[in-house]
Parts: C-alpha cells; structure tokens; sequence
C-alpha cells in the first residue's frame, strides 16, 4: 500500500524523516526556552538584589540628608552663642574703657 518513490523512498520514510527533523527543531527550541528561562530567572534575582541595595542608598542618603540639617542648625545655633558671648564680652571692654576714659578726665579736671 505504500508508494515507492526511487530516489527517496517511501512517502512514510520521508514522513517519517520531516516528523524527526520537526520534533529536532522542537527539543531544541524547548532547550532553549529552558536557558532562556533560567536566564531570566537569575536575571530576575539580580534586579530584586538590586532593587534592595537601590531602597537600602536611599535609606542611608535620606539619613544622612537629616544628620546633615540637623548639624548644620546645631552649628547655627553654636555660633550664634558664640557671637552672642563675643559681644557681651565687648560690651564688658568697651564699659572698662569708657569707665577709665572718664576717670582720666574727672582726676585731670
């Protein structure tokens, strides 16, 4: 029943041949899906241990953003008081002087 074909042999072989070059042609492309797959997977993983350092900088960096106002209106308020202590104590000076000014001028008149 099968038709005998001369230079390629029956229509069943070369069914037969076309079947195994196509379940060929699918394993390998099933291979590749897995690589693939596993590709994207790790892949995947990489971008979540990313994103966690990404989240863990932003963290630190808003921390150190408050550290650093925070210091700065400490160092404000430390010259503030520093400058405040210069005056009183040029006001100090300057009441010594006049002080002594009239003095002079009391005694020498």
């Amino acid at each position: 029943m099968t038709e005998v074909n001369p230079r390629g042999g029956s229509q069943l072989d070369r069914i037969d041949s076309k079947l195994d070059q196509v379940l060929d042609r699918l394993t390998r492309m099933e291979e590749r899906q897995d690589s693939h797959g596993g590709k994207i997977q790790a892949h995947d993983a990489r971008l979540d241990e990313h994103a966690s350092r990404l989240r863990d900088v932003e963290i630190a960096h808003a921390v150190s953003a408050a550290t650093g106002q925070q210091g700065h209106q400490q160092l404000k308020g430390r010259w503030a008081a520093i400058g405040a202590t210069a005056l009183v104590i040029l006001g100090s000076v300057g009441a010594f002087i006049g002080n002594t000014i009239i003095k002079l001028f009391h005694i020498g008149s």
